[in-house]
């Protein structure tokens, strides 16, 4: 016997007695590389001798046999395959139609929310047209020709309508808050007869309702979200009807706050997801009535902007700006996002007065019509309820600043 067949009848490391079997069955009769007497072979394959001819009877039935072996595992890896392929395609078209059940949930449920918000809608118009019949507005008391250059900008913000406190400090309610907003627009009204302002910006800049963003709000609320915009939204048109008597034109900007976002953790919540966007939407209504009134489209971004007598104003609630750095923070992001120059910032949110000036931009906080709430009210921290109004003149910037006391 050579090197070579000896080689082939080793049993080589981690092969079964079956593979071994196997491979010297192929090598003799199929490979025909091992060329031994079946004689000699037989003593590999069954362990005896057998005599030449019946080995070789032996060694013919023995390859027979692993051949049915082999088409027989074949048969069942394919079935097994097959089966794992039928199971895979059941579980896509299940995945399917449970896409497509809640495809068409969503879908049904979107076709009801839109014919529910139509018909909100609807009855709001009918209510704004209702309402606006009753408006008498005296045409007389505008400036006229006899209007001066200048414009005036009044900010209305965080009213928090709704809210009750009863501290050292102050009471607010529903009823002291009307009475607020009629002193603020008294005394707006004064200074647009003294100034003979010819155009009136009003910039809402939010939380104009106290909402129910968080368990201390829900508390201290008199009433509940849905009637706080309502009522918050019809006392401002109210407002600003009876501004627009004394000016020739009056635009209004409006943005949101945080008061009324419509998910409780702020960390969830999308920050344009807020129930003060209805409050333009109902002034757009509401403003057909009076002639000289303009709704400037709501922002989608919150920021709002506004051309005042040459001069650049940008407004947001505040509550994601400090007012030391919105100067360069802001006054970048307009440049470079809307190629517009600031050169006055007015924001609110902070509930105090303060000011802040930085490469030629001023910022400012303005004050709270609510005043100083219970949160506040723990931490000591007192301010008088105010608004602000400013007047500019061409050429001048801000000629007069005014806190509205409230």
């Amino acid at each position: 016997m050579d090197y070579d067949q000896t080689y082939v009848l080793q049993m080589r490391e981690g092969e079964t007695p079956l593979q071994y079997h196997k491979r010297l069955l192929e090598a003799k009769l199929v490979d025909k590389t091992l060329d031994l007497d079946y004689s000699i072979l037989a003593e590999y394959l069954y362990g005896k001798e057998y005599s030449s001819d019946v080995a070789r009877r032996m060694a013919y039935g023995s390859m027979k046999t692993l051949e049915l072996l082999s088409a027989e595992d074949e048969r069942n890896v394919s079935d097994d395959s097959m089966l794992a392929e039928l199971e895979q395609k059941k579980l896509e078209i299940y995945k399917e139609r449970r896409r497509f059940y809640d495809q068409r949930r969503e879908y049904n449920k979107l076709l009801t929310a839109d014919g529910r918000r139509e018909h909100l809608e609807d009855r709001l118009l009918e209510a704004a047209a209702a309402l606006n019949e009753t408006v008498a507005v005296d045409f007389s008391k505008r400036p006229g020709e006899d209007a001066s250059d200048r414009e005036a900008v009044l900010v209305f913000c965080d009213w928090h309508y709704g809210m009750t406190t009863h501290n050292v400090w102050n009471d607010y309610d529903t009823s002291i808050c009307r009475g607020r907003v009629a002193r603020v627009v008294s005394s707006a009204i004064d200074r647009l007869t003294l100034h003979k302002c010819k155009r009136l910006h009003v910039l809402v800049l939010g939380d104009m309702i106290h909402g129910a963003c968080h368990v201390s709000a829900r508390v201290a609320s008199e009433e509940l979200v849905c009637d706080q915009i309502m009522q918050v939204s019809e006392i401002l048109a109210q407002a600003i009807i009876a501004l627009s008597q004394y000016v020739n034109e009056v635009v209004i900007h409006a943005t949101y706050g945080n008061h009324a976002r419509t998910v409780q953790n702020k960390m969830d919540n999308i920050h344009r997801d807020n129930m003060e966007r209805i409050i333009p939407w109902w002034l757009q209504q509401r403003m057909q009535c009076v002639d000289n009134v303009v709704v400037a489209p709501p922002s989608e971004n919150e920021f709002i902007y506004a051309d005042v007598c040459g001069y650049g104003f940008c407004a947001t609630h505040g509550d994601l700006d400090s007012v030391k750095t919105a100067p360069k923070t802001l006054s970048m992001l307009f440049q470079k996002r809307f190629g517009k120059n600031i050169d006055y910032i007015v924001l609110a949110d902070k509930h105090h007065r303060e000011a802040f000036e930085e490469l030629g931009v001023s910022a400012q906080i303005c004050g709270a019509l609510c005043g100083t709430e219970d949160f506040a009210n723990g931490k000591r921290l007192y301010s008088d309820p105010s608004q602000l109004m400013l007047i500019v003149t061409p050429g001048e910037g801000v000629y007069a600043e005014s806190k509205l006391w409230c």
